[in-house]
Protein backbone atom coordinates (compact mmCIF):
# COMPACT_ATOMS: atom_id res chain seq x y z
CA UNK A 1 0.00 0.00 0.00
CA UNK A 2 1.28 2.94 -0.54
CA UNK A 3 2.10 6.06 1.90
CA UNK A 4 1.56 9.78 1.45
CA UNK A 5 5.14 9.82 0.66
CA UNK A 6 5.05 7.58 -2.25
CA UNK A 7 1.85 9.55 -3.39
CA UNK A 8 3.89 12.56 -3.70
CA UNK A 9 7.53 11.36 -5.17
CA UNK A 10 4.77 9.76 -7.74
CA UNK A 11 3.48 13.18 -8.25
CA UNK A 12 6.33 14.93 -8.56
CA UNK A 13 7.97 12.07 -10.85
CA UNK A 14 5.10 12.47 -13.63
CA UNK A 15 5.20 16.37 -13.10
CA UNK A 16 9.09 15.62 -13.85
CA UNK A 17 8.16 13.72 -16.86
CA UNK A 18 5.26 15.37 -18.48
CA UNK A 19 7.38 18.96 -17.60
CA UNK A 20 10.87 17.27 -20.20
CA UNK A 21 7.89 16.02 -22.52
CA UNK A 22 6.41 19.52 -22.65
CA UNK A 23 9.79 21.22 -23.15
CA UNK A 24 11.24 18.68 -25.92
CA UNK A 25 7.65 19.61 -27.89
CA UNK A 26 8.23 23.24 -27.65
CA UNK A 27 11.94 23.12 -28.40
CA UNK A 28 10.58 21.30 -31.43
CA UNK A 29 8.35 23.60 -31.92
CA UNK A 30 11.06 26.29 -31.89
CA UNK A 31 13.57 24.90 -34.27
CA UNK A 32 10.81 24.90 -36.99
CA UNK A 33 9.29 28.25 -36.37
CA UNK A 34 11.54 30.25 -34.83
CA UNK A 35 11.23 32.12 -31.49
CA UNK A 36 8.32 34.27 -32.25
CA UNK A 37 6.97 35.84 -29.53
CA UNK A 38 6.95 32.91 -27.30
CA UNK A 39 3.35 33.25 -26.23
CA UNK A 40 2.14 30.58 -23.66
CA UNK A 41 -1.02 31.11 -24.97
CA UNK A 42 0.04 30.40 -28.53
CA UNK A 43 2.29 27.80 -28.28
CA UNK A 44 -0.82 25.99 -25.97
CA UNK A 45 -2.68 26.04 -28.65
CA UNK A 46 -0.09 24.47 -30.34
CA UNK A 47 0.55 21.92 -27.92
CA UNK A 48 -3.21 21.25 -27.98
CA UNK A 49 -3.40 22.06 -24.44
CA UNK A 50 -4.06 25.37 -21.94
CA UNK A 51 -2.22 28.28 -21.01
CA UNK A 52 -3.23 27.37 -17.41
CA UNK A 53 -1.59 23.64 -18.06
CA UNK A 54 1.65 24.84 -19.37
CA UNK A 55 1.98 27.52 -16.69
CA UNK A 56 1.48 24.32 -14.00
CA UNK A 57 4.34 22.42 -15.42
CA UNK A 58 6.56 25.83 -15.95
CA UNK A 59 5.26 28.11 -13.17
CA UNK A 60 6.00 31.65 -15.39
CA UNK A 61 6.62 32.15 -19.28
CA UNK A 62 10.47 32.71 -18.56
CA UNK A 63 10.48 30.00 -16.84
CA UNK A 64 9.27 28.13 -19.93
CA UNK A 65 11.79 30.23 -22.37
CA UNK A 66 14.91 29.34 -20.13
CA UNK A 67 14.07 25.40 -19.77
CA UNK A 68 13.39 25.03 -23.97
CA UNK A 69 16.85 27.02 -24.75
CA UNK A 70 18.38 24.85 -22.25
CA UNK A 71 16.79 21.75 -24.11
CA UNK A 72 17.90 23.47 -27.47
CA UNK A 73 21.75 24.16 -25.93
CA UNK A 74 21.49 20.67 -25.18
CA UNK A 75 20.91 19.47 -28.83
CA UNK A 76 23.16 21.64 -30.72
CA UNK A 77 26.10 20.37 -28.00
CA UNK A 78 25.42 16.85 -29.53
CA UNK A 79 25.73 18.36 -32.53
CA UNK A 80 28.62 20.14 -32.26
CA UNK A 81 30.81 17.12 -30.47
CA UNK A 82 30.07 14.87 -33.63
CA UNK A 83 31.57 17.76 -35.68
CA UNK A 84 34.41 18.14 -32.85
CA UNK A 85 36.55 14.88 -33.80
CA UNK A 86 39.85 15.25 -36.35
CA UNK A 87 42.93 17.50 -36.11
CA UNK A 88 42.53 20.86 -34.24
CA UNK A 89 42.01 23.47 -37.69
CA UNK A 90 43.81 27.17 -38.64
CA UNK A 91 41.32 30.19 -37.97
CA UNK A 92 40.22 29.97 -42.06
CA UNK A 93 39.94 26.58 -42.36
CA UNK A 94 37.18 26.49 -38.87
CA UNK A 95 35.51 29.14 -40.73
CA UNK A 96 35.15 27.79 -43.52
CA UNK A 97 33.87 24.52 -41.97
CA UNK A 98 31.52 26.27 -39.28
CA UNK A 99 29.96 28.25 -42.19
CA UNK A 100 29.37 25.22 -44.07
CA UNK A 101 28.37 24.00 -40.86
CA UNK A 102 25.52 26.47 -40.53
CA UNK A 103 23.65 25.84 -43.44
CA UNK A 104 23.54 22.30 -43.25
CA UNK A 105 20.15 21.09 -43.04
CA UNK A 106 20.08 19.91 -39.35
CA UNK A 107 21.81 23.05 -37.81
CA UNK A 108 20.44 26.29 -39.66
CA UNK A 109 17.97 25.89 -37.42
CA UNK A 110 20.06 26.02 -34.51
CA UNK A 111 22.19 28.72 -35.71
CA UNK A 112 19.13 30.61 -36.59
CA UNK A 113 17.45 30.32 -32.96
CA UNK A 114 20.86 31.44 -31.37
CA UNK A 115 21.07 34.51 -33.44
CA UNK A 116 17.81 35.41 -32.66
CA UNK A 117 18.38 34.77 -28.89
CA UNK A 118 21.77 36.87 -29.62
CA UNK A 119 19.88 39.99 -30.48
CA UNK A 120 17.06 39.97 -28.04
CA UNK A 121 19.98 39.29 -25.52
CA UNK A 122 22.09 42.28 -26.83
CA UNK A 123 18.65 44.92 -26.77
CA UNK A 124 18.64 43.81 -22.92
CA UNK A 125 15.48 41.84 -23.36
CA UNK A 126 14.82 38.96 -20.27
CA UNK A 127 15.27 36.51 -20.29
CA UNK A 128 17.28 36.33 -23.24
CA UNK A 129 20.31 38.82 -22.26
CA UNK A 130 21.29 36.12 -19.28
CA UNK A 131 21.03 33.32 -21.94
CA UNK A 132 22.88 35.38 -24.80
CA UNK A 133 25.73 35.71 -22.23
CA UNK A 134 26.11 31.87 -22.01
CA UNK A 135 25.94 31.33 -25.58
CA UNK A 136 28.93 33.21 -26.46
CA UNK A 137 31.05 32.02 -23.86
CA UNK A 138 30.21 28.09 -25.02
CA UNK A 139 30.46 29.10 -28.37
CA UNK A 140 33.92 30.69 -27.92
CA UNK A 141 35.37 27.84 -25.56
CA UNK A 142 34.10 25.36 -28.29
CA UNK A 143 35.97 27.73 -31.48
CA UNK A 144 38.96 27.45 -28.85
CA UNK A 145 38.64 24.21 -28.43
CA UNK A 146 39.11 23.30 -32.45
CA UNK A 147 41.94 25.86 -33.08
CA UNK A 148 45.15 25.07 -33.79
CA UNK A 149 47.84 27.21 -31.29
CA UNK A 150 49.16 30.17 -32.87
CA UNK A 151 52.71 30.14 -33.48
CA UNK A 152 53.15 33.41 -32.14
CA UNK A 153 51.44 32.20 -28.98
CA UNK A 154 48.20 33.03 -27.32
CA UNK A 155 45.71 35.39 -29.00
CA UNK A 156 43.00 35.84 -26.40
CA UNK A 157 40.60 37.95 -29.11
CA UNK A 158 40.76 35.21 -31.80
CA UNK A 159 37.60 32.98 -30.95
CA UNK A 160 35.57 36.26 -30.31
CA UNK A 161 36.55 37.60 -33.28
CA UNK A 162 35.77 34.34 -35.37
CA UNK A 163 32.26 34.50 -33.71
CA UNK A 164 31.55 38.24 -34.62
CA UNK A 165 32.02 37.02 -38.23
CA UNK A 166 29.98 34.22 -37.66
CA UNK A 167 27.05 35.76 -36.13
CA UNK A 168 27.12 39.12 -38.42
CA UNK A 169 27.31 36.25 -41.63
CA UNK A 170 24.44 34.99 -40.33
CA UNK A 171 22.26 37.73 -39.72
CA UNK A 172 22.94 39.38 -43.30
CA UNK A 173 21.86 36.14 -45.08
CA UNK A 174 18.58 36.80 -42.38
CA UNK A 175 17.96 40.12 -44.13
CA UNK A 176 19.06 39.12 -47.41
CA UNK A 177 19.78 35.37 -47.98
CA UNK A 178 22.36 34.70 -50.73
CA UNK A 179 24.28 38.13 -49.90
CA UNK A 180 27.49 36.89 -48.13
CA UNK A 181 28.29 34.26 -51.11
CA UNK A 182 31.51 34.22 -50.99
CA UNK A 183 32.55 35.38 -47.86
CA UNK A 184 34.18 32.36 -46.88
CA UNK A 185 36.67 32.44 -49.44
CA UNK A 186 37.92 35.82 -48.61
CA UNK A 187 37.93 35.41 -44.89
CA UNK A 188 40.26 32.20 -45.53
CA UNK A 189 42.62 34.20 -47.63
CA UNK A 190 42.65 37.08 -44.74
CA UNK A 191 43.22 34.69 -41.85
CA UNK A 192 45.19 32.09 -43.30
CA UNK A 193 47.57 34.57 -45.82
CA UNK A 194 50.25 32.73 -47.69
CA UNK A 195 53.42 33.00 -45.99
CA UNK A 196 56.14 35.43 -47.87
CA UNK A 197 58.09 33.08 -50.87
CA UNK A 198 54.92 30.61 -51.29
CA UNK A 199 53.29 30.31 -54.37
Amino acid sequence: MKTPADRTRAARGDKATRHAALTAEIATIVLHEGLGDMSVRALAAKLGTSDRMLLYYFTTREQMILAVLHEISNRLSHLLAEHSTGPRLSPGQFLTRVLALAHEADVAPFMQVWTDVIARGARGMQPYDTVARDIVRAWMAWIDSRLTTPPTGAQPGRAAAILSIVEGISLLEVASPGSTAGVSTYLTGLLDPTPPGCP
